[in-house]
């Protein structure tokens, strides 16, 4: 059983799946994406605690389970120059009363959730692809929008600071690192990939959870 995937040409489409398996005979069950419909990002300045941009996106389902228009109101963010921020992100199916934490439900399954973040620049509106070819082995999501961004450089650099309890202790990305460079706009594009018995520390292995787009200042 799916929900109604709706591709979106600016801030990203957010892949919202349950599986649902009517072959009584299968004996193994399959680990199902997780059901998402708002990621907020939250950040402290370590250098001024007081500094805590925050950010929200959001697709919430109408009464019939289907997507209703994308809210990116919220899904705004500025980050002050040369600066250290701690980041959380925290994800929420909010189609159940009270909304489920389906970031603690990720830091449980740390061993087979992976989040990429990808800096780019704003020089037109971010296209977020629907697909990745099976065979992508990136350190960043592939392939990038098309056509490519064009402008200078979005200077923000992000670093996971969480791991997995895997033996290789693979990030995870719930937590992270944002250190940001001169003055500057862009997007921050995030994705998190599901990755059952098959997470490697890179992008290719899985499926896709959730794929959306953050727009960035730096002043």
């Amino acid at each position: 059983m799916n929900f109604k995937k709706t591709p979106l040409t600016l801030f990203g489409s957010v892949f919202i799946m349950l599986s649902c398996n009517k072959d009584e005979q299968v004996v193994a069950p399959t680990i199902s994406n997780e059901a998402l419909t708002t990621a907020q990002l939250q950040l402290v300045n370590t250098a001024d605690p007081s500094d805590k941009p925050t950010a929200q996106w959001e697709q919430l389902l109408d009464k019939n389970g289907n997507p209703l228009p994308v809210d990116v109101s919220q899904a705004n963010i500025t980050l002050k120059v040369n600066a250290t921020y701690t980041a959380k992100i925290i994800l929420l199916d909010k189609t159940q009363n009270p909304a489920t934490v389906i970031s603690d439900e990720i830091k449980a399954r740390g061993t087979y959730h992976l989040f990429f973040y990808q800096p780019l620049p704003t020089s037109q509106p971010l296209v977020i692809p629907n697909n990745y070819p099976a065979n992508v082995n990136d350190i960043y999501p592939l392939p990038i929008p098309t056509p490519i961004p064009t402008g200078g450089p979005l200077n923000l650099l992000v670093t996971i600071t969480d791991h997995d309890s895997n033996p290789q202790q693979y990030p995870i990305g719930l937590e992270s690192n944002f250190v940001t460079g001169a003055a500057g706009t862009g997007w921050l594009r995030v994705v998190l990939r599901h990755q059952p018995n098959t997470k490697n520390g890179t992008f290719a292995p899985g499926s896709t959870d959730l794929d959306v787009g953050f727009s960035v200042s730096i002043k």
